[in-house]
């Protein structure tokens, strides 16, 4: 086992600690002797837009929705369904699949031991069969049935489908039921063995046990595993147009309400660590000064009637994508996307001042703040600086470096109207 290295961000007064393992998994861990409940989270850097693997000497193009369909039977272990095994042990566990990685997690009050020993052995000792596989296809058909009538889930995705052109980031992550209808065995034993390796993945876990012997553990119980050498990811996905799809996409759902979404496709950055942390910040603030609930284009457009407090912003960026949507649910979909068109237009021109930039600083301290007093926030904080190269308190000090001039500029690159699309769902 490696040397433990220690995290200290001085302002929060908050300590993390860092153990790489010699089979190559990182185990990052925040001791809270005061909370009851324990969570941990292993996670995978696989997700919906890898889309190849390594089978046989060859590299294969996987079906869309592989990632997440190996996330459901992960699940499936020789003693039963797992979900019953950590019930078992008083633990509660889930998974999710996103475009850039796949986790596991569990939470608990009582065993953590048991639900960690349980959740790592889960997740490495992959147990398929050809019986279950065809099983899980009928229930994810079922699933993607149900996010097939979800009119958020088919505006989210009509959205990226009208910004990309080739990027898998297009595609929804459960796939179809024809692209999951070539799922088998073999495929996803090969999956497993390319992307779950520990170099690939880390686990975080936040809890009151003493944190040497949670390094300990994973240790002596991954020890007994021969995982070989990590396998070399089998290229990126191919090179995307600056260019958007389409201006609009419309759809037409049974819905009461029509909802508009406006999005940006940003250049994703080709570069990891501090300098992908300070364009995440800067994206994040930018975007909260002209969307978040007290931002100068969110209230012009509630007070015009044109938008409710459902209208939401995000902005997302990883390996080989980066965009930006803002909308929500509207009477006037027509009107409203005038009004955005107007008013971003006009954001664009004025910039960012002082005052703006001290607000949505200081509500980004008090929501990191706050994060340290729930143990899933704080699991999946460490993860995300880990896969993305940072630490802790790389994100206070990057906060507190950003000036107006910057956030205007970066303002300027995220919402660049030659970057913009539109996607509705109407009325059927």
């Amino acid at each position: 086992m490696s040397r433990t290295e220690r995290i200290r961000d001085a302002y929060l007064g908050e300590e993390a600690q860092v153990c790489k393992l010699s089979c190559g998994l990182t185990v990052l861990g925040v001791r809270k002797p005061a909370f009851t409940r324990s969570y941990a989270t292993l996670a995978t850097q696989y997700g919906s837009v890898d889309t190849s693997v390594r089978l046989n000497g060859h590299v294969r193009r996987v079906p869309d929705g592989t990632a997440h369909f190996l996330e459901h039977k992960v699940f499936q272990t020789p003693e039963g369904d797992a979900f019953d095994l950590f019930a078992a042990l008083g633990g509660s566990a889930n998974a999710f699949t996103s475009f850039n990685s796949t986790r596991y997690l569990f939470s608990t009050s009582s065993d953590f031991w048991g639900n960690l020993g349980l959740l790592l052995d889960m997740v490495f000792d992959l147990t398929v069969d050809e019986a279950g596989i065809e099983k899980e296809k009928g229930i994810i058909g079922q699933e993607i049935s149900m996010y097939d009538d979800d009119p958020d889930w088919r505006l989210y995705f009509g959205l990226l489908q009208a910004l990309y052109v080739r990027h898998p980031v297009r595609l929804d992550i459960a796939g179809t039921r024809e692209t999951i209808a070539g799922i088998d065995v073999k495929l996803l034993q090969a999956v497993h063995r390319q992307y779950y390796h520990p170099s690939n993945m880390a686990l975080a876990a936040v809890t009151g046990e003493p944190l040497d012997r949670l390094f300990r553990f994973v240790d002596e119980r991954l020890q007994k595993r021969s995982f070989g050498r990590a396998p070399a990811r089998t290229g990126a996905a191919a090179p995307e147009p600056h260019r958007v799809g389409r201006r609009r996409l419309e759809l037409r759902l049974p819905v009461n309400r029509p909802r508009l979404v406006a999005g940006f496709k940003d250049a994703p950055s080709l570069r990891r660590g501090l300098s992908l942390l300070k364009r995440e910040v800067a994206s994040a603030m930018a975007l909260d000064c002209l969307f978040g609930s007290a931002g100068s284009v969110f209230n012009t457009l509630y007070e015009r009637g044109l938008v409710d407090e459902g209208f939401y912003h995000d902005h997302k960026a990883d390996r080989g994508y980066a965009f930006t949507m803002a909308g929500g649910e509207t009477d006037d979909v027509g009107r409203l996307q005038e009004a955005l068109e107007q008013e971003i237009d006009a954001a664009l021109q004025r910039g960012i001042g002082a005052a703006d930039l001290e607000r949505v600083r200081n509500k980004a301290w008090g929501d990191l703040a706050r994060a340290f007093n729930s143990p899933d926030a704080i699991a999946h904080m460490l993860i995300g600086h880990h896969f993305r190269g940072t630490r802790l308190p790389d994100f206070r000090r990057v906060l507190d470096a950003v000036t107006p001039r910057a956030l205007t500029a970066r303002l300027r690159q995220l919402l660049d109207p030659r970057s913009r699309a539109y996607c509705a769902v109407l009325p059927a």
